[in-house]
């Protein structure tokens, strides 16, 4: 059975949409100098210099993503500086590393905010593989495992090893190619509570909390390209990702100003680069940057709220802004994707403040369905799986030691989701 979704709007009439709209500039500065982190819903944007920060964690508790950060200003006298990862030829801390002998470079690959360079390495059918770790259930901790070397915008190195990541805290060793200058870093997840990332500077010896309460951001990062000749290269580029919890669609070959979201809903993903940079493209004969015409994006935040994003110019590097329009499209107020396995999904009480109730129906059993509750920021405030039979499914819920406010309960994977919002008093 197809469940439509269908859309609460704010209003409906026609000029409470137009009034819906607004134009929109984010701008990152000359030569890309800054990162944007961008709220759709209140306009708020913070910026961060790309050198402010070099190492990402994530801190979500079920998580432990490690980034490093691609951004970089923008030079055309030179060679920029931005830092450069690499997997050591060795997985002992304590062997000196050649600089000669590190092969390719590592990415972020943005598919999503639990899975960094760092990760890019793990085995992809290996659930307790990290990449740079493996998880243990025995003393439920993440152990490290391989060694990694960064060059470093000012052409010096550093030699990392993440060592676990063991009741919510990173500890992590670094030091020289050839081990001196040693030191060790912890970095607790509970003190970035708000915050989806802890951004760690080299520089500083620190780390800090990035940016709270984001959907979009906008930064130069690289991805692969064909520069023409069929060879697949890394290449720096600035765009726009999605932020934790947030999912978008592309609508390509349409007139924006009439598109319906309605198409494109079961196509909502959360990999970070669909709106990405390809939107624009740079005309050598004209000298200037030229908008996709026929091209918008959906994008719905952790709290159900449609938008859609229609681009109207980039300025480039002298500037570095963005301007766009958005639309407020209103709450979705359905939790079924189209052709779900589902077929029936709800809870009470809600608001809850010590139990809730959720039932579900499956067309077909599902073992360890993924059940989580997010905090408004796309975070996991806990989670586990469950086994889901044909037919109607019972589970009862406590809301334990929840602090009052607005969540998100997840049900299933991927399109094969469910989601509502849930109160707790």
């Amino acid at each position: 059975m197809k469940t439509k979704i269908t859309l609460s709007l704010l209003a409906t009439l026609s000029m409470a949409i137009l009034n819906a709209q607004e134009f929109v500039q984010v701008p990152l500065g000359a030569s890309y100098s800054n990162q944007a982190y961008y709220n759709i819903g209140n306009d708020d944007m913070a910026f961060l210099p790309n050198e402010s920060w070099d190492l990402a964690f994530t801190t979500a508790a079920d998580a432990a993503g490690i980034f490093y950060n691609e951004a970089a200003t923008a030079s055309f006298s030179g060679e920029a500086p931005e830092l450069r990862l690499y997997l050591a030829p060795t997985n002992d801390f304590a062997d000196v590393i050649d600089p000669e002998m590190l092969l390719d470079s590592l990415y972020n690959e943005e598919i999503d905010w639990e899975n960094g360079a760092f990760n890019s390495v793990k085995e992809e059918n290996d659930p307790d593989d990290y990449g740079w770790g493996t998880y243990d259930s025995g003393n439920q901790m993440i152990t490290g495992s391989k060694v990694y070397a960064l060059k470093l915008r000012n052409n010096s190195w550093k030699k990392i090893f993440i060592e676990s990541l063991a009741n919510g805290v990173y500890t992590v060793k670094h030091a020289g190619l050839d081990g001196a200058n040693e030191a060790t870093v912890l970095i607790n997840q509970a003190d970035f509570a708000g915050s989806p990332l802890a951004l760690f500077s080299f520089g500083t010896g620190t780390a800090t909390a990035s940016p709270a309460d984001w959907n979009l951001l906008f930064i130069r990062y690289r991805t692969e390209l064909d520069p023409g000749n069929g060879a697949i290269v890394q290449y720096m580029v600035t765009g726009v990702l999605s932020g934790p919890g947030v999912e978008t669609a592309e609508a390509r070959n349409i007139d924006p100003t009439t598109v319906s979201y309605e198409p494109y809903l079961d196509s909502l993903d959360t990999q970070l680069d669909i709106i990405g940079q390809d939107w624009k493209f740079f005309d050598l004969g004209g000298f200037e940057w030229v908008i996709d015409p026929e091209r918008a994006f959906f994008v719905k935040t952790p709290d159900n709220r449609l938008w859609k994003v229609v681009f109207y110019s980039f300025d480039g590097s002298s500037t570095g802004i963005f301007t766009f329009e958005k639309t407020d499209l209103g709450l979705i107020s359905g939790v079924e994707a189209p052709a779900s396995n589902f077929t029936d999904f709800s809870l009470f009480p809600n608001p809850a403040a010590d139990e809730m109730t959720v039932s579900f129906s499956l067309k077909e059993r599902r073992d360890n369905l993924p059940l989580s509750m997010m905090n408004t920021l796309g975070q996991a405030v806990w989670h586990t799986s469950v086994r889901g039979d044909a037919g109607l499914n019972i589970l009862n819920l406590q809301a334990g030691e929840l602090a009052p406010g607005v969540y998100f309960l997840n049900l299933g994977t991927g399109k094969d989701r469910v989601t509502t919002k849930v109160v707790i008093e």
